[in-house]
């Protein structure tokens, strides 16, 4: 009985520190990656327009049998996420990515500047207080932000070739 007491209190008091802990990381995680490229920018826009055109060039899409199938010019499936253009104005196109359990907004806002155009790709997702999430979010600049920057490569290949 008394070891099931130190066992139970142990418990508490690791969840307690776990979630003291979390608490110090931030809810609104912000994953951002640019890249500069030689090309107009009606013609990268082409490749962000037309989710068919998203395997060309995004990197989970494009080295697998996992692809981006188009519902209409609106809504794409990603496997199990589902990726809804929310807007598109001024060269910024905001879409939401729905997994089944996460939610994350994406921006890819395309900027002029002199003879290039600066692509820049930004992910936005909002946890709650439980530690396993906040511990969770250390991950995602390193392996969403690696296949960020692969796709933005291969969105400069293709956009620079034409």
């Amino acid at each position: 009985m008394r070891l099931l007491k130190h066992g139970l209190l142990g418990i508490v008091i690791l969840f307690v520190l776990l979630t003291a802990i979390g608490s110090l990381f931030p809810s609104d995680i912000i994953v951002s990656r640019a890249v500069n490229i030689s090309a107009s920018k009606d013609s990268i826009a082409t490749f962000i327009n037309n989710y068919n055109k998203w395997n060309l060039w995004m990197e989970g899409a494009k080295q697998s049998e996992l692809k981006v199938i188009a519902q209409d010019s609106t809504k794409a499936f990603f496997g199990i996420t589902t990726i809804q253009l929310q807007s598109v104005t001024n060269n910024i196109w905001k879409h939401e990515w729905k997994g089944k359990n996460t939610t994350q907004y994406s921006t890819i806002q395309l900027i002029p500047k002199n003879n290039i155009v600066v692509v820049q790709w930004q992910f936005e997702q909002h946890v709650k207080w439980y530690f396993w999430q906040k511990f969770g979010t250390m991950l995602n600049d390193k392996i969403l932000g690696t296949t960020m920057e692969q796709s933005l490569d291969n969105l400069k290949k293709l956009a620079e070739e034409r």
